[in-house]
């Protein structure tokens, strides 16, 4: 095979050719004209809206089985009736509809009929070519192929037209002299591969957006994004794709690997009835962005859905305005591929998404829009928008609130109500993207750690889980591309027990970033969407059939189902850390002592509602370790019961000896509702006053 060399389109155009100049002499080619109106071209009812008048001139091709087998109809901007392109064929489909950079001509694949799935990507079929009426329809490629899904042919120029010979070759087919050539030989997997107008890239039926080695012609793997429906901008900067289920629909800069969303899942672009969306097509010029939506249906083969057109700055593919509804039929209308007549006036760029303005009012969380879930700390609002109910956490086990309030977990757990984990579950599902923070402080970074916060049926088929294992705190994430327990382990920070963290990560298909207080550490690709999440329970400090168990304290745990942006990130961390940190801070000591003395633990039906308690202790000091220097015998209340069960500590002899972390008992706002027993003597004049053990959750 030859070496493949960097071409522009332009340089590849030519003047036409023989088989041109037959069609040309035989048909005409204005946009809005059928040559023929026989009986293959049915009317669809009225369909959507027409596009602005200062689009130009233009129209819309696709594949839809409104009269029963798939067909390639077409639209003009303008509007009218959808007319039918494509003669009726028995027992074979139409699809991979593709227009050529003049507007002339429409690529497609005849493939056998009536799949109710996509035929395997070595499925044998017809390429075939005709005007842009439908009229002087031949076969170009006897045995040619689509990748997987519907994507089979690539325009280079007018007539120069790449597609996949049925062996899974990558072919360039001259059109005005009939020659072909053989780009890239079969992958071996089946697959096959289309490359971009330039020769410097490839990509299939997996998302990946491989380069072409230009001295030897090989393709360099890269790694796969996930999703779907791949393909290229015309200028050959930029692929673009489906990346989650039912979006978003992401653009990659090929030289530099970086991704973005162009539309997100239920875009607000997007009509309200028509959000779930695939078949990304841009038009030859670049500045029409083609897309299929549902209202949440996904088989596509079955569901209701309808063509979608926006604007877009051919140079970044930013939208510039609104979806417009090409189709309305309650028939399967897809991958759609758009064309324009006139180039694009200009027009003011959209501005660029990542400079995020974050509001200037105080408070957390600093950015509300897409919030799925807050929670700040015990006695704060804990809503994720004005008027709605707080969520409510609930102790389980060995888990209280902190004078701080933040879950101070000690082996125990929290736990949300199902409505809540119903709540995110659905969000971040239907957006496929998500943004989690949190200030996270491990008891001992030495422990084997567990869970911090997990939505999750079971370790073997969760939605995601982050926690310590050891001196790291790390994330699993179950995306379409991973088992139902996740994928491998993507660390996130180190677990440092001498003060909070703020960890954050955002994630939409094919990407992910991790910030530590604030400040970006690292970006990597992951592939997949949120498609298989299930129903779960959403635990802090525990995952739903585990047994590990995370010691530690958590607060400020902020879920949105969308990606933040760096500055709203920043200040979702600063605002955290800040109001962490003016909490007064009582004086504290270390201390190894040993059990003289407990008061008597009430039982729980003396508590009665209640469900925890307290007990005063008297312990001997061995030794001062930290802080406020402490001797001879103390009072230290402890906790005897939580969550209606008798703590270890309630059942330790006198004797004892254990290292105990204090603080007042009387700078415990936690506590003042908390019964407290307390039988022992009284203390004896100049006493040290009741200290509180701070370091249960070490216990």
């Amino acid at each position: 095979m030859r070496a493949m060399t960097t071409r522009s389109i332009s340089a590849r155009a030519s003047a036409g050719g023989a088989l041109l100049a037959a069609l040309l002499a035989t048909a005409s080619l204005a946009c809005g004209g059928a040559a023929d109106a026989g009986e293959r071209r049915r009317a669809a009812r009225g369909e959507g809206e027409a596009a602005p008048a200062a689009w130009g001139p233009g129209f819309v091709v696709w594949e839809s089985n409104r009269t029963g087998a798939f067909r390639i109809f077409r639209r003009d901007l303008a509007g009218g009736a959808a007319v039918q392109l494509s003669s009726d064929e028995p027992g074979r489909d139409h699809c991979c509809a593709h227009v050529s950079p003049d507007g002339q001509r429409i690529a497609y694949l005849s493939i056998p009929g009536g799949g109710r799935k996509y035929l395997p990507a070595d499925t044998r079929g017809q390429l075939r070519l005709m005007l842009a009426d439908g009229s002087l329809d031949r076969v170009v490629g006897p045995a040619a192929r689509h990748y997987g899904e519907h994507r089979a042919a690539i325009w280079w120029s007018r007539d120069e037209l790449v597609y996949l010979e049925g062996d899974g070759a990558t072919v360039r087919l001259d059109l005005s002299t009939g020659k072909r050539e053989r780009l890239l030989a079969p992958t071996g997997g089946g697959e096959g591969r289309l490359v971009d107008p330039t020769g410097r890239w490839a990509t299939g039926g997996t998302v990946a957006f491989c380069r072409i080695d230009e001295a030897t012609g090989r393709v360099l793997d890269a790694t796969p994004l996930g999703g779907c429906q791949p393909y290229f901008d015309p200028a050959g900067r930029l692929g673009y794709w489906a990346a989650g289920a039912g979006g978003p629909i992401d653009a990659i800069d090929l030289e530099t690997g970086r991704s973005r969303t162009l539309i997100a899942k239920r875009d607000p672009r997007l009509p309200s009835d028509r959000g779930y969306v695939y078949f990304p097509m841009l038009s030859p010029d670049g500045s029409l962005l083609a897309l299929a939506g549902s209202d949440g249906e996904h088989d596509h083969f079955r569901a209701d859905y309808d063509v979608l057109l926006l604007e877009v700055d051919p140079a970044t593919l930013e939208p510039l305005g609104p979806a417009v509804r090409i189709s309305d039929h309650p028939a399967v209308d897809r991958f759609p591929a758009p064309f324009r007549v006139e180039p694009p006036r200009r027009r003011a760029r959209p501005p660029v998404r990542t400079t995020a303005t974050v509001p200037a009012e105080p408070g957390w969380p600093a950015v509300r829009d897409g919030l799925a879930f807050a929670w700040e700390q015990a006695t704060a609002p804990n809503r994720i928008a004005p008027g709605e109910a707080s969520d409510v956490l609930e102790p389980r086990g060995r888990a209280a609130f902190d004078r701080r309030g933040r879950m101070s977990l000690g082996g125990g757990w929290f736990e949300a109500r199902a409505e809540t984990a119903t709540r995110l579950l659905a969000a971040l599902r239907d957006a496929n993207t998500m943004t989690l923070t949190a200030l996270v402080e491990p008891e001992r970074p030495e422990s084997p750690g567990g869970p911090i916060v997990a939505l999750s049926v079971r370790p073997g088929r969760r939605s995601f889980v982050v926690r310590q294992r050891g001196d790291r705190i790390e994330l699993v994430l179950r995306t379409a591309e991973s088992g139902p327990a996740g994928g491998e382990p993507i660390p996130l920070t180190r677990a440092d027990a001498s003060r909070p963290a703020h960890v954050a990560f955002t994630f939409s298909p094919g990407r992910l970033a991790v910030y530590v207080d604030g400040e970006p550490v690292a970006r990597r690709p992951v592939a997949g969407d949120f498609f298989h999440w299930r129903e779960g329970a959403l635990l802090f400090g525990a995952e739903a059939g585990s047994d590990e168990r995370f010691r530690g304290a958590i607060s400020h745990v902020a879920i949105w189902a969308r990606e933040l942006a760096e500055p709203e990130v920043a200040a979702s961390a600063e605002r955290a850390r800040a109001a962490l940190a003016s909490a007064p801070q009582p004086p504290s000591a270390e201390v190894e002592a040993r059990l003289v003395a407990r008061s008597r633990v009430p039982t729980l039906d003396e508590i009665s509602p209640y469900r925890s308690a307290l007990a005063v202790e008297e312990w001997e000091v061995v030794e001062a370790i930290a802080g406020v220097p402490l001797a001879g015998r103390i009072r230290v209340a402890r906790w005897m019961l939580l969550d209606g069960r008798p703590t270890p500590e309630s059942a330790e002899p006198p004797g004892t000896r254990r290292r105990l972390r204090l603080e007042p008992h009387a700078a415990q706002p936690q506590l003042e509702s908390v019964v407290l027993s307390d039988t022992l003597p009284p203390a004896p004049a100049g006493a040290p006053p009741l200290g509180f053990d701070v370091g249960w959750s070490g216990g």
